[in-house]
């Protein structure tokens, strides 16, 4: 107990800002904890102050699941749909664009490098509507492969411009060697460079899962039917449908099944996260 004051009064007194950091880490989990356990109870119990009067239940997520109107198994299936797929089509495009644009000189090199970091200023509603007259034109919105391709055609610049930047933080040592033993460009990025791009595509990959998991803005434009819908936009109508008659359980409960499976994966992951950010390569 002696210890865990020591380290608390050094933290507060010589890092202010991992004192913040660790005020708002509490409170996170804390509104977290309290969310799930609202979601256990029901609306006179949350609204009385205590949620755990009476006991927990599952009543909440049951009727969630097994709704006629809700749908929640079909959301969560099409939300796997878009997002795993697009997240990996990213990867398998962004990786040998970046590396080529880091390793190899050719005439519109740079010129393509801006147009890519010029693209992530661009707002996404500017194209939009543009992309949503033409589709709807081919009577092709509702479409899950539409959605999937809308979702790899927004995040492929900034992936291309992270991924050059790692790159070029690679040391050449290795291409070199492999070269002088007669190995093709193809195989050097494929067997050699992908591998020692590992920590930054795993952090790519999961910025791009949990992006993908609560897209909401290119869904609810593109996909606006009840049996299309990903989590994003399925919450929202959940929440404003619950709100509407009172059911703040199986509010609280719609919301833990959205956030559920991007607080697990980055719990899980996040260390990998770090390294990929952190790592800049060997350099040699």
């Amino acid at each position: 107990m002696t210890n865990t004051k020591k380290i608390f009064k050094k933290i507060t007194i010589n890092s202010p800002q991992y004192f913040i950091l660790l005020l708002f880490t509490v409170f996170t989990i804390y509104m977290f904890g309290w969310i799930v356990l609202a979601s256990l109870s029901n609306t006179p119990n949350i609204f009385s102050g205590n949620i755990l009067k009476g006991g927990l239940t599952l009543n909440n997520y049951r009727k969630i699941f097994q709704g006629a109107t809700t749908n929640a198994g079909l959301t969560l299936l099409n939300t796997l749909i878009y997002t795993i797929p697009s997240s990996i089509i990213l990867i398998f495009i962004a990786a040998p664009a970046a590396y080529v644009l880091s390793r190899f000189e050719f005439k519109g090199n740079r010129l393509t490098q801006q147009l890519f970091v010029m693209s992530l200023s661009v707002p996404g509603i500017m194209v939009t509507m543009p992309i949503f007259y033409h589709l709807s034109s081919m009577g092709i919105v509702n479409s899950r492969l539409v959605i999937i391709l809308l979702f790899v055609a927004e995040s492929v610049p900034y992936d291309v411009y992270y991924l050059t930047a790692y790159f070029k933080n690679l040391s050449t040592n290795y291409e070199e060697s492999a070269a002088i033993d007669g190995a093709s460009h193809f195989r050097i990025f494929w067997d050699i460079m992908f591998p020692m791009a590992r920590p930054a595509i795993i952090t790519l990959t999961i910025f791009n899962l949990i992006g993908k998991w609560n897209a909401y803005f290119l869904p609810l434009i593109f996909a606006n039917t009840p049996s299309m819908r990903p989590v994003g936009v399925w919450l929202e109508q959940m929440v404003a449908a619950m709100i509407a008659t009172g059911n703040y359980g199986g509010m609280f409960a719609a919301v833990v099944i959205a956030a559920a499976p991007t607080i697990i994966l980055y719990a899980f992951l996040s260390n990998k996260m770090i390294k990929g950010v952190d790592q800049g390569g060997i350099k040699g």
